[in-house]
């Protein structure tokens, strides 16, 4: 055949690669002889080329493979295929054999274009995408396609884009937003269409200005390598299945957020190698009727630079089933208080696992803030001692386990109920007068084990403070160094059990039960060098009066230190007159002062074994 007659052939068949070949054309390309490769053909035999904005001339200019298979001319590219739409013939060649992984021309065609092929004069560069969307829609429904922004000047954004399902508009162009008109809105519209996809944009947004806005109940929306300076989070209003991945922004008011009012609903969501940096807000914010959203892998710094408030921020209306896992974050950079993260009114099934939470103030800086949830379950993760309050619950938080990792910050506990501590603590010799863990306010059923140390100018744990005190606490299996008392019962405190306490090198007393509580249980309790850098001896155990039903069983008070250096009290001293006491196996070894005093002003009680070896 000649050289004229297959560059006729490839001119008219490229225009109408998205039609089904004719049965002429089939017959006559079985016909053809085989398989000596085609010759080049010269570009000035062709029609004029259209070369794509972005390529710059000769790069328009890429090479494929023209092959007949199966009866069917087949394209297999090795560039950009949107050039071939716009009738710039690359050179073709055969292909060696039925085996080649080629694919037809007119699936390319309809299934991948450049939004550039949709400039046309009048028509903005944000309204050729648009058009490139609504091409793919018209031609492929719901399988949709892909826009290709390929590189070049910044397009201009000055409307929202609407979406299509199963359409991916994949960058690496940047999109400039300045800023839209009235209310906040997303340079795409995801009003309801299922499957749309960003990949590998950048954008530069004006304050009103969103990257996305999900809603419509739009379900299966992903977003993978976005770059957003300034701006809005990336929002859902009504999604569902939603997937974002290796999202850096900067410089906006948050990266994500969800759940606008009580009508939204946003259900699984994803989200993956997510960071944010210099935000006017949180990072995170999840407001209303979010029910399983996840995320994981993140970084954030220097957030709520605007105001008061957390880096992660959820609740507000019924969220639910929410993992917080294997993240930084850093609270440094605002001259505002800002809490790590902050679980407010209708939250309930939340996980936070292996999360690091660095650098906040000491007036008004909390790392992790309950005000209202129940179910929050925290394994593995660390707060410095940075912050005012390490861990903060308040009334109406139930069903909290925090078992793994640290706290290096004060856990104060107001009002909630039932839970659980199993972690350490290490104050770093500070000098600041708040407990290591301190319970009242009608706290309920609080339980600490653990490690707590160096903070002598303060007690490890209060319990029983303020109006309503703290009922039905335990301390077990816990080790304390370096404090100024171990356990501080204060007169609100009723029905609490220390077990398993070891404490040493205390400033005061291992243990004190101040006037007026109630029903304690002491059993297992080791106390080693007491009275540590005081000239006073103090007890291992103190009993304020009207201690009544104070049980204490299995004591020891041990004095290690030599000569001078012993300055260790007696293992018990009763101030006051208690009712219903039970004392048994309370032992005072190598003690200078007599094991116990004041056993006496115990009336209707039962003393034991109280021994003295020295």
């Amino acid at each position: 055949m000649s050289r004229y007659l297959l560059a006729r052939r490839a001119t008219f068949l490229l225009p109408l690669a998205a039609a089904p070949a004719t049965s002429a054309l089939a017959a006559e390309a079985t016909a053809t002889p085989s398989p000596s490769p085609a010759p080049s053909l010269a570009p000035s035999r062709l029609l004029p080329a259209a070369p794509l904005a972005a390529e710059e001339g000769a790069a328009a200019a890429r090479q494929g493979a023209l092959a007949l298979q199966a009866g069917d001319w087949r394209l297999s590219t090795h560039g950009d295929l949107a050039a071939a739409y716009l009738n710039t013939i690359p050179t073709f060649r055969q292909a060696a054999g039925d085996d080649a992984r080629l694919r037809p021309i007119g699936d390319e065609l309809r299934e991948r274009v450049a939004f550039t092929q949709f400039e046309t004069a009048g028509r903005s560069a944000g309204e050729a995408i648009a058009a490139a969307i609504d091409y793919l829609r018209r031609n492929n429904g719901a399988v949709g396609g892909e826009v290709v922004l390929p590189q070049g000047r910044p397009i201009q954004v000055v409307a929202p884009i609407a979406a299509a399902p199963g359409v991916m508009v994949r960058g690496p162009r940047l999109i400039e937003a300045p800023r839209f008109a009235g209310v906040t809105l997303g340079v795409f519209d995801v009003d309801g269409a299922d499957d749309f996809a960003l990949a590998d944009i950048g954008f530069s947004l004006g304050r009103r200005c969103s990257p996305v806005r999900v809603r419509g109940d739009a379900a299966g929306f992903s977003a993978r390598g976005l770059r957003i300076r300034e701006g809005r989070s990336i929002w859902f209003q009504r999604a569902r299945q939603a997937r974002l991945m290796d999202i850096v922004a900067r410089g906006g008011t948050s990266v994500i957020g969800a759940g606008s009012g009580p009508d939204d609903r946003i259900e699984d969501v994803v989200a993956t190698g997510i960071q944010g940096y210099d935000l006017h807000d949180e990072a995170i914010d999840l407001n209303f009727n979010v029910r399983s959203f996840h995320l994981s892998g993140f970084t954030f710094r220097r957030c709520s630079l605007a105001r008061n408030g957390e880096v992660i921020d959820i609740g507000g209306g019924d969220c639910s089933d929410i993992s917080i896992a294997n993240g930084l974050i850093d609270c440094a950079g605002s001259t505002h208080s800002v809490a790590g993260i902050r679980i407010k009114q209708g939250t309930r099934n939340v996980n936070v696992t292996g999360v690091h939470i660095v650098n906040g103030k000491a007036q008004g800086g909390i790392g992790i803030h309950v005000t209202h949830a129940t179910n929050l379950a925290i394994g593995e993760t660390s707060v410095d001692n940075s912050f005012g309050r390490g861990f903060f619950s308040e009334p109406s938080v139930s069903d909290v386990t925090w078992r793994g990792g640290r706290c290096d910050s004060p856990i104060i506990v107001n009002g909630s109920s039932d839970l659980r501590f199993d972690i350490s603590h290490d104050g770093g010799g500070t000098e600041s007068r708040s407990p290591a863990f301190s319970f009242g306010f009608g706290a309920r059923r609080i339980s600490v084990s653990g490690v707590v140390r160096n903070r002598p100018m303060a007690s490890a744990i209060v319990v029983g403070h303020g109006r309503g005190g703290a009922v039905d606490c335990t301390v077990s299996d816990l080790t304390v160094q370096g404090t100024q008392r171990a356990v501080a019962a204060q007169d609100g405190c009723h029905r609490l059990s220390v077990s398993g306490l070891r404490a040493q090198d205390m400033a005061m007393e291992a243990v004190l039960l101040a006037p007026g509580c109630r029903n304690t249980h002491l059993r297992g309790i080791m106390a080693l060098d007491g009275s540590a850098s005081r000239p006073a001896a103090f007890p291992a155990i103190r009993l304020g009066r009207d201690c009544h039903g104070t049980v204490l069983r299995d004591i020891t008070a041990r004095d290690t230190r030599e000569g001078a250096a012993r300055a260790s009290g007696p293992a018990l001293i009763v101030d006051g007159p208690c009712q219903g006491v039970m004392v048994d196996g309370v032992l005072g070894d190598n003690l200078p002062a007599a094991t116990q005093i004041g056993v006496d002003r115990l009336q209707g009680s039962a003393v034991g074994a109280v021994l003295t070896i020295g």
